[in-house]
């Protein structure tokens, strides 16, 4: 899953408290916005089951249906693929040249791209997902979004 840290101040202490049941790469780390990773995208992979992961999982669909901040990711490729292929997409050339972040991660954001993408860009972000879904709050569903040859729907 990819978790949007602007949307939970303190998202950092929730999966720190979770500790070796997930695996966590918060996606701007290591860029020239390292100094406010925490409050960018995180990926994050459920590695164990235990009480903790459970909470953890538990408080995130909770949190998610209230104000959405959760993109839900299915796929058969690795952490570390879809880590590089996440930060791949994290930054995007204005026409004056200035380099700007790319908010897909974002679950509104991400809600607006079906209508600004062509089908190419699309293709693109979601080249190593099988599905990406995402909450409605006005439909009370998850929207999902398909890797190739099917339109989004509500599930």
């Amino acid at each position: 899953m990819l978790v949007d840290g602007a949307r939970y101040m303190t998202l950092e202490n929730r999966l720190d408290a979770a500790g070796a049941a997930i695996h966590v790469e918060w996606l701007l780390a290591a860029t020239e916005l390292d100094e406010i990773s925490r409050g960018g995208p995180a990926l994050v992979e459920f590695v164990g089951d235990s009480a903790e992961a459970t909470q953890l999982l538990d408080w995130l669909i909770e949190r998610d249906q209230k104000s959405p901040l959760v993109s839900w990711l299915w796929s058969e490729r690795s952490f570390e693929t879809l880590s590089n292929h996440l930060k791949s997409h994290l930054f995007t050339r204005l026409p004056d040249g200035r380099r700007a972040l790319f908010r897909y991660y974002n679950p509104i954001v991400r809600r607006g791209l079906e209508a600004v993408l062509d089908s190419e860009q699309r293709m693109a972000l979601m080249l190593p997902l099988d599905r990406w879904q995402i909450w409605q709050p006005l439909v009370l569903a998850y929207q999902t979004y398909y890797r190739v040859g099917q339109e989004a729907r509500h599930a």
